[in-house]
């Protein structure tokens, strides 16, 4: 029997996950995107096997940065799949590499979004230059409200004006799922 059935139950998931490591996002990012060959080849994940991917990934060790990445164009033009998820990733990564270089990761009002530098020579990017998540907690709970929804006030015992809608059963995540994961992880807020 899955445990993680509904938008809440993988909201939930997540937010354990995220808030259980202490690792940087960017290196997060890079261990997720080498464990995300593992999967290339599969249709869709379940919820399950979805958080099983992000522990392992939060367990793996990240390959190094290549500073190729960065002028690589990134565009997503004629992909679909895998490969679309794994650009987002790598450019998500560059940025992350560029804000930490140039000092905006050190910027305090970082809860108001804050600007990749994308300095010269930067490949084109599927991914704005604004972002809003910068810890792994923050990233993984903003691609589930992005893509399924299931954030519910009782978590964090929210004042609100109505009843929340009721959590909803969710189906397996498609590439094109995932990618929409990913890139409302980034600007979700």
């Amino acid at each position: 029997m899955p445990s993680v059935r509904t938008n809440s139950d993988l909201y939930l998931a997540m937010s354990r996950l995220g808030s259980s490591t202490r690792r940087p996002l960017e290196e997060f990012l890079r261990a997720w995107w080498s464990t995300g060959y593992d999967h290339s080849d599969d249709k869709a994940l379940e919820p399950d096997e979805l958080v099983t991917w992000v522990r392992d990934a939060l367990e793996s060790p990240a390959p190094p940065y290549e500073r190729y990445w960065a002028r690589e164009d990134l565009g997503l033009e004629d992909l679909d799949g895998f490969s679309s998820w794994s650009r987002v990733i790598r450019a998500q990564v560059c940025d992350l590499q560029e804000m930490a270089s140039s000092g905006v990761l050190r910027t305090q009002a970082s809860y108001l979004g804050l600007d990749a530098p994308r300095p010269a020579g930067t490949g084109r990017r599927p991914t704005t230059r604004r972002w809003f998540n910068l810890d792994v907690a923050s990233y993984l709970e903003s691609g589930v409200i992005a893509t399924v929804g299931g954030w519910r006030p009782e978590f964090e015992d929210a004042v609100v004006d109505q009843a929340p809608p009721e959590p909803l059963v969710i189906g397996a995540f498609d590439w094109s799922d995932l990618t929409r994961f990913v890139m409302g992880a980034q600007t979700h807020q």
